[in-house]
């Protein structure tokens, strides 16, 4: 069976997707709250509201640019990403830094590639927030492990972060 295609199925394959990922975004950051461990350990969950972390409000932007011009469109993203970072939400300190220069008005394109003596991010933020991306292409994953490729780009330029967000964006 063929996947709907359409814009408003799509959307909430990718809603749908997104609310997942924040749930479980939020219970992995639990596991870097020392007085958590006790309770982990147990397999208790934690009282109180839990973090809504980096990789959920990044993959918030990748959902409002896919929902806004039904693909990634790189320049849009990164402005996205800018707009809406938030220093408390756990961003590592090279994205912290290259979000708030590319707000400034800097160039994502050198700013990303120039991180990390030139090989750019290898980290997994770029895998870490594009699982709706894949439920937005569920039924072209060719085209599910394209756009993930562009999506990365903005923030992770190394070849190995790339090719995780492809994986997952495919899965």
């Amino acid at each position: 069976m063929i996947a709907d295609s359409s814009p408003h199925v799509r959307l909430d394959r990718a809603l749908s997707s997104l609310r997942g990922l924040a749930v479980g975004d939020a219970l992995g950051s639990q596991f870097f709250v020392p007085a958590n461990y006790p309770l982990l350990k147990r397999r208790e969950l934690p009282d109180g509201i839990w973090q809504w972390t980096d990789d959920t409000e990044m993959a918030c932007s990748v959902v409002a640019v896919l929902a806004a011009e039904n693909r990634i469109e790189q320049d849009v993203l990164a402005r996205s990403f800018a707009e809406h970072h938030d220093f408390d939400r756990g961003y590592g300190p090279a994205v912290n830094r290259l979000l708030r220069q590319i707000r400034e008005g800097g160039d994502w394109r050198s700013l990303s590639s120039a991180l990390f003596k030139g090989q750019g991010s290898w980290g997994n933020g770029a895998a870490m927030r594009i699982a709706p991306l894949g439920a937005w292409y569920a039924d072209d994953p060719e085209q599910a492990t394209h756009q993930a490729e562009i999506s990365a780009y903005p923030t992770h330029q190394h070849r190995e972060a790339v090719v995780g967000a492809m994986a997952v964006a495919a899965a």
